[in-house]
This record gives C-alpha cells, structure tokens and sequence, in this order.
C-alpha cells in the first residue's frame, strides 16, 4: 500500500476520482441586488448580464467572510458567515466583493497583484489600493441605510492592523462626524439571501487508502484506529487553496479537490496525517480552534503540527518542504507569531 512521490515512499494510496464539486449562481443565494442602486452605480446597464453570470465557491472556514477567488474572479462565501452573520453585515459584505468584482473586470492584472501583496502580508490590507476605494464606496452604502461611524467602524475591523495604518485608513473613509444629522434607517433591505451552502459528505477511508495500516496513525489512535477513520468525512470543494483541513463545527475534513486530485502524494499524505493529530488533540481536550483566538497559541494547534513535523522528517523531507506544509499556519499567523512557532518546531526560519 505504498505510493511514491519523487524520492519520497509514502505508506498510503490515493483515490483520486473524487466527486467534482460545483460553483453555485450567485444570484440564486444572493437575490435582489441587481436592484441595489450601489450596485447598479458600480456596473450600470451590465448590472443583470455580471451577476447572472456570477459564481459562489463556498468555503467551510470560520475565519472566511467573502472574498473574490482570484483564480476566476467569482466570488468565495464562508459558510459560517452566510449562516449566522446579521443580514446588514452581509448585504455590505456583497455591495463591497461586487465592487471588486468590477475592479477585476476592469484591470485584472492590477488586481492580481495588489491582492497577492496583502495575501502574503496581511498588514497591507488597510492600505491596498484596490481595498481602500472598495471600502469607501461601502461606507457610502453603510451611511446611506443610517448606520453611525460607531458602528461603521466596528464593521471595518478586520483583523489587527498597524496603528498607523489603521489611523490613515479611518481618515481615507471620510466618516460622518459624531453627531451629524443620520441618514433614516434602513431595517427592511431589497434583497433575499439564502443561508444554507450545499454539503457533500463522503467517506475518508473511500479516498485515503491504508491510513489504517500507518504505524504512526496506529499509534496515535491504537485498537480504535478502524473505527476512528470509518467515522471520518471529508467534503471536497472547489478551492484554489491547495490545503486540508478540519471544519471547525462538526470535525469534518475540508478537502480542496484540485489539490487533492493534482497535488504530491508527500504533501497530501501530511496534510491528512496533521488534521488527524489535530481530530486527536482536540478530542483530549486540547480544544478547537477559536477563530478570535490566536491560532499561534493553541496547544491543539501545536501538537499537530508537531507530530506532522516528525512524520515528514522521518518519510526524509528536508526543512524547506516541511515548511511547504506550514502554509495554512503561516497564513494565520502574524509574522512575530510565525517565527515563534518555527523556532518551537525547531524549524529554520530562514527558510520561511
């Protein structure tokens, strides 16, 4: 039940043919909007034509909202924030992606660029120049349906950011002053969102092949392994993020398709044995990840990726590609937080 992958041997299987999973219209879990004046300013007589040929890659990620999947310029939703996030905060969050939308549309070189700056350091967001005039038309929209710069500001938080950035963005958003007359409040919106993204649930031991026989998965789960991986799911999505990992509500693993049928067989085969660590770690009570807590500081977090190390350097992996297999941690943690936990993991930081 071995697989190699160049000269590494890996002691599992592959059954690539898994289901392909499908971009949803976006006009049928978001309706209404061609009707949204902030819209229609943005896009004018093609408004019905953009949004009619839209797509929805839905994400099951807490710490996704929404976004635009850069690989095809549709639109990716968080499931989480589609379920449970108050209708303002989403109907913001779709006048504010459209406006990207037709960013993209208009220069989709620029936007490629000025988007992988802020991908790969997350401190550039407040300053990007694709986000600045995106976030200023929204607040247009936010002040027009009556909500104050208090709460305007509360929805602008996205993260840390650097003080001096921060300050320099507030003052690019041009907010009302505190006690300037408000617009009339609007509490019964245009629009129709359906909450509820499509899953797919399919058994891990159907595509994972001879994780059973892993000695160290052996040891990780003892006479109970069979059963552990027989009760394991996995959904897979359509994601440009070459990643696996566990959805936070019920364990399930979130498996990005292309990745999965295209990727390394080493990089796979780690990725898979981390998320079982973490399965593991969690169920000791280690405690899932809280997506407002510091992902850097989890001890569930840690073990895993701790054990994953020491898996990868005994299939022969170098430092450099252990590292490749960090991608996830390094996208959410901050830098400081990063290298810290590289040097925990006694990993070589230079190479990150």
């Amino acid at each position: 039940m071995k697989q190699t992958s160049g000269e590494y041997t890996v002691p599992v299987k592959l059954n690539r043919n898994s289901p392909t999973p499908s971009l949803e219209r976006f006009t049928e879990y978001f309706q209404g909007f061609e009707r949204v004046g902030a819209v229609r300013s943005v896009f004018g007589d093609r408004t019905d034509q953009v949004l009619s040929n839209l797509r929805i890659g839905f994400m099951p990620n807490r710490r996704m909202y929404m976004g635009i999947r850069d690989v095809d310029g549709n639109v990716a939703v968080g499931t989480h924030h589609l379920k449970n996030s108050p209708l303002r905060t989403l109907y913001l969050d779709v006048v504010h992606e459209l406006f990207h939308i037709n960013q993209r549309m208009t220069d989709e070189k620029f936007f490629h660029r000025e988007f992988m700056k802020f991908m790969q350091d997350r401190s550039l967001y407040y300053a990007s120049p694709i986000e600045i005039p995106a976030y200023e038309h929204t607040v247009r929209e936010a002040e027009r349906i009556g909500m104050t710069p208090e709460e305007i500001t509360e929805y602008l938080k996205m993260g840390e950011a650097p003080p001096k950035v921060w300050r320099s963005f507030l003052k690019e958003m041009n907010l009302k002053k505190r006690g300037s007359k408000p617009a009339t409040r609007v509490t019964k919106f245009p629009v129709k969102i359906k909450r509820d993204a499509p899953t797919r649930l399919c058994s891990f031991s159907d595509y994972f092949l001879g994780f059973e026989k892993v000695q160290a998965v052996r040891e990780l789960f003892g006479d109970s392994t069979e059963e552990v991986l027989g009760d394991v799911k996995v959904e897979f999505i359509d994601s440009p993020f070459p990643t696996i990992y566990p959805n936070e509500d019920d364990g399930h693993l979130i498996v990005a398709n292309d990745y999965f049928r295209k990727g390394p067989v080493t990089s796979l085969y780690l990725d898979a044995f981390l998320c079982l660590n973490l399965m593991k770690a969690i169920s000791e009570g280690g405690g899932a990840p809280d997506p407002e807590a510091d992902f850097a500081e989890n001890p569930a977090v840690f073990k895993a990726y701790a054990a994953m190390v020491k898996e990868g350097r005994k299939l022969g992996l170098d430092n450099a590609k252990i590292l490749d297999r960090l991608q996830l941690a390094r996208f959410m943690m901050t830098p400081p937080a990063y290298k810290k936990f590289l040097k925990a993991l006694r990993l070589d930081a230079r190479h990150a």
